[in-house]
């Protein structure tokens, strides 16, 4: 049993060097889509720790041989998606082939069991709020399968070796998803830290330069006024006012600029997170079916949290307007209200089938003046992302070009 040791610890170690290695290569973060270079540079990462393992097996009984290699085979296929599973089940499967030995096939069948299974739960796992459901599903369905391969195609072996190797490999595989999801969660926070960066600067030229804009933009909208009342000039009638909803238009630009640095000083208080949802859900629903979109509202159980109501109102109906507004044609709005991830918070999941967005544009999401909308100043979104961080929460957005985008508002619960 003791031979086990050494050969498992250098399996772990290397699995682990390798995924850190991985991450500051490139970072992993929540992102639903890669692109083609990122997937294969991942397939070929994951296939470098599966060589690894395979070069120090743990056991080695007559021409079979196990080690870890189908842990890093399962974590790209969840992450990252079918190509770089792909190619890392076809680089484990040319390997163990050209290893030779009898029992090769059975090597190359486990890894294309894991492959098949991890492709399975890809879409639930990506598309999951709770990543460890999938993972543990997914873990567990490979063990099963596992065990059951090599107790029907492979000659009985050492007693022993069943609970080491199966409890090493659990270990192992759960320890690595572990780590990825800190990491995933650490690249999150530091994305935030620098958003948070960019609002500040945002925020202090605003205080630069509003009070200047606003000083002449009101003598301009009151002789502008005066000269429109009293005039029978047509062409002064016609286009004072568009020339007056401009100037207010761009006044607004600046108020709602201001909110990024302006302490709050609305009033916070417990309050039930479930009827403001639906609330909100009820005034958006005339805007949807205007646009032939559907609202499909869900929740599970009752959240109270601490915040104004009238603020977190606003919030969501910016994120559901820009949701309704980005679906061409019929279309279909799923909200949910839900245990968070985390104990002791709740989720507000806004998920649209609209146009979605690149992973460029999901980078630039919250920045001032950025919208991917014809009309618009991007600022509903960060004023939105700052009144949800003023009460301890965060909005993530995931997306896919084509097939919609994803918005999870995260918030910190009290006690009824």
């Amino acid at each position: 049993m003791s031979e086990m040791a050494r050969p498992l610890l250098i399996n772990i170690s290397m699995l682990f060097s390798v995924l850190f290695l991985w991450n500051m290569v490139m970072p992993f973060t929540r992102a639903s889509s890669i692109n083609l270079k990122e997937k294969i540079i991942y397939g070929v990462i994951s296939s470098l720790m599966a060589l690894l393992c395979m070069l120090f097996p743990l056991e080695k009984f007559g021409d079979t041989v196990f080690d870890l290699r189908v842990v890093p085979l399962i974590l790209v296929t969840l992450y990252g998606g079918k190509l770089p599973g792909l190619i890392c089940m076809i680089t484990i499967s040319v390997t163990r082939t050209w290893m030779g030995g009898e029992n090769a096939w059975v090597g190359v069948l486990i890894a294309i069991v894991g492959f098949l299974i991890a492709i399975g739960f890809m879409n639930y796992f990506q598309r999951s709020i709770r990543k460890w459901k999938g993972i543990i599903f997914t873990g567990i369905l490979f063990i099963i399968s596992y065990i059951a391969i090599i107790l029907i195609f492979l000659e009985p072996l050492k007693t022993y070796f069943y609970p080491i190797y199966f409890t090493s490999f659990a270990i192992a595989y759960f320890i690595i998803f572990y780590l990825t999801e800190r990491l995933v969660l650490i690249n999150i926070q530091l994305q935030e830290t620098v958003y948070l960066e960019k609002l500040s600067v945002a925020g202090k030229m605003a205080a630069a330069i509003a009070h200047e804009i606003r000083n002449p933009l009101t003598t301009v909208k009151g002789l502008l006024q005066f000269i429109s009342a009293d005039t029978a000039d047509t062409k002064v009638q016609n286009y004072a006012p568009l020339m007056l909803e401009e100037i207010e238009r761009t006044n607004k630009i600046i108020t709602d600029y201001l909110m990024l640095i302006k302490p709050s000083k609305s009033d916070c208080e417990q309050v039930d997170l479930n009827k403001i949802v639906r609330d909100t859900v009820a005034l958006t629903e005339v805007l949807a079916s205007y646009y032939a979109v559907k609202i499909q509202y869900d929740e599970k159980g009752e959240f109270h949290i601490w915040g104004n109501s009238q603020e977190l109102k606003q919030c969501l109906i910016n994120v559901i307007k820009n949701a309704i507004e980005s679906i061409e044609g019929e279309g279909l709005i799923h909200v949910a209200l839900q245990y968070g991830t985390k104990r002791g918070t709740v989720d507000i999941v806004i998920r649209d089938n609209g146009a979605g967005m690149s992973k460029e544009e999901l980078e630039k999401i919250g920045l001032p003046f950025y919208t991917t909308k014809s009309k618009g100043t991007g600022l509903g979104t960060m004023i939105t992302n700052r009144l949800i961080r003023n009460i301890g929460g965060r909005v993530n957005y995931t997306s896919l070009l084509g097939e919609g985008t994803t918005v999870t508002i995260t918030l910190p619960t009290t006690k009824q």
